[in-house]
């Protein structure tokens, strides 16, 4: 098998580099580091069995399990041979002992370059699996370059739908506040400038020469129609045209009884009137769309220059970037369009939410200043970060770990905020664990994946396409009906890493068999290694290092044999090692413990072998057993 092989020189130093991390904290199984004893699923087993909780009684607060069954005790190691007199003469070592093979398949396959080697980790509880690898993961990592950004933004297409844009390594979040900052400086700069006397006199000007030019036309035609005794009457509804006699408006009935032919000549009189009063309407509308024209070219005019000062801020630092120039035009479009919104701002004086706050110093005082750009009427100018490396040049590839991986959590969501004026607005499109991952590692639990539904299949499609789609099972949280918005699929090269033990591997491979294909490497971690010199001391350098972290009393070699006995009496078979950490951790603090009651500096036998009594109770005639072995 390919993950058998070894990068020379590599797997040795991530070994060496392991950190426990908080995997070595006491009861803490699911996190913990191999020792000496290798993978055991006892840890599991052990701590359901703390709910007894009877610390002060002396009850068994673990079930003690062998990996094999003996009837008898194992042989025990002499202290003599170990080499040292306390840990304190020793250099401490959170390395995972004896899982050589599973360190050098992990290092390889993390290593690899291209996708799809996806890498499944799999042993028991305590085996120390999930340290090894997030510290692996680490090493790799910080070698690999820091991959783009990716960030989200406005489409302004009919679809209203958003584009994705790549961006260097550490600069979406710059540009997201350099937009926001241009938004800002618009909020005060427009409804200044609208508000200035330059653009009301030129606003005027075209309304009172519209105005001008219909009032002429219809005095020109008034004149024309009273020298034929016609009249044009103003009312609500309009412009109506009536007959004048002796110098009055004709009532129906007193036309009624004048002669036919002097009805027939008014009639025509009147009929031609009202075709002058339809052509001067007609006139008109060109007109007004005329004024409207040239009221919006002034607009434009006027927030033109301003939305250009505003968007250079940006355009400056990433003209060269695809797609970035393209993006900036059609926001500045939208914006002189929407000029109003920047003048509706000023004028209801809501300045946004509390989470635009920014400060701004003055005179030695601060005060709060809230950001134009968080509020809701502005949310179509905003950028939405969905993936962005450390902006000072450090990180490497990204590791993201997501113990819940539900479809939200891995593909992100979308929210809304209302308007003033009731309409929804998307406000925010937040990543998910694979945004997060995109070009680094996604560490996730097999168990998680067990119950985390349809999201599994979505999380496979995505590794078969190498596409981040958001399609959700159901609707995103704020998105009503069919108000799901459309997102541009984003590219996706993440290696996958799922942490597995025996029993929740074969579970998913019973519901997702395809998702199990996907894996083509394997790091297994061993529930027993061999009680070799090296495991020895390796496991002698862990209990250096389990001192070292916890502030313990430095244990002697007689100590540190009982806990080597310990281990093997655990394996089963007398030349194996098996303790979860997590039990070694709580043995070595309990030990300590006795120590100090008995005011000892070192740590002993006697005092490890009052932790086993402690934690093991009926079975601590077989610890003063081991204990008294040569």
């Amino acid at each position: 098998m390919f993950f058998k092989r070894f990068m020379p020189g590599k797997g040795k130093a991530v070994a060496q580099a392991a950190e426990t991390d908080a995997d070595a904290q006491s009861g803490d199984a699911s996190a913990s580091a191999m020792t000496a004893a290798g993978a055991s699923a006892t840890a599991t087993d052990a701590a359901s069995a703390t709910e007894a909780a009877a610390t002060k009684t002396g009850t068994k607060l673990w079930a003690r399990k062998t990996t094999k069954v003996s009837s008898m005790p194992m042989p025990a190691i002499d202290a003599a041979e170990l080499g040292f007199k306390t840990t304190a003469e020793l250099t401490p070592s959170p390395a995972p002992v004896g899982q050589e093979k599973a360190l050098e398949a992990l290092t390889f396959a993390a290593s690899m370059k291209g996708s799809g080697y996806h890498i499944l980790v799999t042993g028991e509880e305590g085996s120390g699996r999930r340290t090894a690898t997030r510290t692996i993961l680490r090493s790799v990592a910080a070698e690999l370059e820091r991959p783009d950004d990716w960030i989200y933004v406005n489409a302004f297409d009919a679809e209203n739908g958003f584009r994705a844009l790549k961006l260097p390594a550490g600069t979406a979040k710059v540009f997201a506040q350099k937009m926001a900052l241009a938004v800002d400086e618009l909020a005060e700069a427009l409804p200044a400038a609208f508000a200035a006397d330059d653009f009301d006199l030129k606003r005027r000007m075209i309304e009172e020469e519209h105005r001008f030019r219909r009032e002429d036309a219809l005095q020109a035609l008034q004149q024309e129609a009273e020298a034929q005794n016609i009249a044009l009457l103003r009312t609500p509804a309009g412009i109506a045209v009536a007959p004048i006699l002796e110098g009055k408006v004709v009532k129906t009935d007193v036309f009624n009884a004048i002669p036919e032919a002097m009805q027939r000549e008014v009639e025509s009189k009147i009929a031609a009137v009202e075709a002058e009063l339809a052509k001067i309407v007609s006139d008109n509308t060109e007109t007004e769309e005329h004024r409207c024209a040239r009221l919006d070219a002034l607009t434009a005019e006027i927030a033109g220059r301003h939305v250009q000062a505003a968007l250079e801020k940006v355009h400056a630092d990433f003209a060269e970037i695809d797609g970035v120039t393209d993006y900036l035009e059609a926001a500045g479009s939208d914006m002189i369009s929407n000029a109003g919104l920047f003048v509706a701002h000023a004028e209801t004086n809501d300045a946004g939410s509390a989470a635009g706050r920014t400060t701004q110093r003055e005179g030695g005082s601060v005060r709060l200043v809230q950001s134009a750009a968080a509020h809701p009427r502005f949310a179509r100018y905003g950028v939405h970060v969905m993936a962005a490396s450390p902006g000072n040049g450090n990180g490497g590839a990204p590791i993201a770990e997501e113990t819940n991986p539900s479809y939200s959590n891995l593909f992100g969501r979308v929210e809304l905020a209302h308007d003033s004026d009731g309409q929804p607005r998307i406000v925010r499109i937040r990543p998910g664990a694979l945004h997060r991952a995109n070009g680094g590692f996604l560490l996730l639990e097999a168990d998680a994946l067990l119950s985390a539904g349809a999201a599994v299949s979505s999380l496979l499609r995505a590794l078969e396409t190498s596409e981040i789609r958001f399609d959700p099972p159901t609707d995103p949280v704020g998105v009503i009906g069919d108000e799901i918005p459309t997102l541009e699929p984003l590219p996706f090269n993440v290696k996958l890493v799922l942490i597995a033990s025996d029993a929740a591997l074969k579970l998913l491979k019973a519901s997702h068999p395809a998702l199990v294909r996907a894996f083509k490497s394997r790091a297994p971690f061993e529930e027993a290694v061999a009680k070799s010199t090296t495991n020895i001391a390796k496991f002698a350098g862990l209990v250096a290092y389990i001192v070292e972290k916890h502030d313990l009393r430095p244990f002697n070699a007689e100590a540190v044999a009982m806990l080597i006995n310990e281990a093997t009496q655990r394996a089963g078979d007398p030349g194996l090692l098996a303790l979860p950490v997590s039990e070694l951790v709580d043995l070595c603090r309990a030990a300590d413990h006795w120590a100090d009651n008995e005011d000892r500096k070192t740590v002993s036998a006697d005092d490890v072998a009052h932790a086993l009594q402690h934690f093991y109770g009926d079975d601590a005639a077989e610890h003063e057993t081991r204990r008294a072995m040569p």
